[in-house]
């Protein structure tokens, strides 16, 4: 039997092993503010609002008090709840689509033009770069009953003004509308940035093939670059779904909840009615719709592919 003799560490290769992992510290150490971050104001919440949600909780201090799937029970109850809900899937349907097309075609005309790209990309980047609160005053201002500029607009052409943040039958479409001004604003920088990781060679191959425009759009580019979409079609739902500044500075919810989302309600029974654990129970079940939504839409738009 032959003896397996250990080669000493000398002193180059015990230098060597300390640089490696000085060096792997380094990455532990940039990412353990965002990580503590993270801890803090995400997971350590949301595990606050799930126990919220089986307990009554008092304001004014004192015990929690256990009251089950209660709470559940009582949203899912609630027909202003259900109209909540409801609200939030149409403006969802109503803000998605449109967003997500009015980006690829913002994306593709920055990226075909030849001189000043850099400012094109940043003009149209900058609604969502704007506060959203002080956006939503703007826009609250442009489509008022009285003295809006949009009902200014129609009257000059010759129609009659319109109640839009007033009328159940428009409220909720007046609010979609800034939703899909902000959203189609990061959806375009995400296909932009989508359609630079196109190889130049298929551009070329395909000007050479003579193909062109939607023929080009359907079979080459969008194909290319599926992870992409895949990625902003997730940020949209996501981004649809928890809207709340815009509609809570614009409408709260009214008139008679026609523009009443499930994140406005949330607030409302939290801070309006105090009642955290009906809130806390509302917000644990978008969580849990959010999760299966993304992880359907990333299987469905992946083909099934991890």
């Amino acid at each position: 039997m032959t003896a397996t003799l250990e080669r000493p560490v000398t002193a180059p290769d015990a230098v060597a092993v300390r640089r490696r992992d000085r060096s792997n510290l380094v990455p532990i150490l940039f990412l353990a503010p965002a990580g503590v971050a993270i801890v803090l104001f995400v997971i350590l919440p949301a595990v606050l609002s799930l126990v919220a949600s089986f307990f009554s909780v008092p304001l004014a201090g004192g015990a929690w008090q256990w009251v089950g799937i209660a709470n559940f029970q009582r949203v899912l109850t609630d027909p202003a709840v259900l109209q909540a809900i409801g609200n939030t899937a149409v403006y969802s349907v109503i803000t998605i689509v449109p967003s997500l097309v009015i980006g690829l075609t913002l994306a593709l005309l920055a990226n075909s033009v030849s001189r000043g790209k850099p400012f094109v990309r940043t003009a149209l980047f900058l609604p969502m770069t704007a506060n959203l609160v002080a956006m939503a005053v703007v826009f609250r201002w442009l489509f008022a009953f009285q003295g809006g500029f949009v009902n200014q607009l129609l009257g000059f052409v010759g129609f009659g003004a319109v109640n839009w943040l007033g009328d159940t039958d428009t409220s909720l479409i007046t609010v979609a509308l800034v939703g899909v001004w902000r959203s189609a604003s990061f959806s375009m920088m995400i296909f932009f940035a989508g359609l630079a990781t196109i190889p130049g060679t298929l551009n070329e191959a395909a000007k050479a093939e003579g193909i062109r425009g939607f023929t080009k759009l359907r079979k080459i580019t969008l194909p290319t670059m599926k992870p992409t979409v895949v990625f902003a079609v997730v940020l949209a739902v996501l981004a649809s779904v928890q809207a709340f500044d815009t509609i809570n500075v614009m409408t709260q919810g009214g008139p008679q909840g026609s523009s009443e989302t499930i994140l406005t309600m949330s607030w409302k029974l939290g801070f309006g009615y105090f009642d955290l654990g009906a809130a806390s129970a509302l917000s644990f079940l978008l969580l849990v719709v959010l999760i299966g939504v993304g992880i359907l839409q990333r299987r469905v738009l992946s083909g099934g592919s991890k």
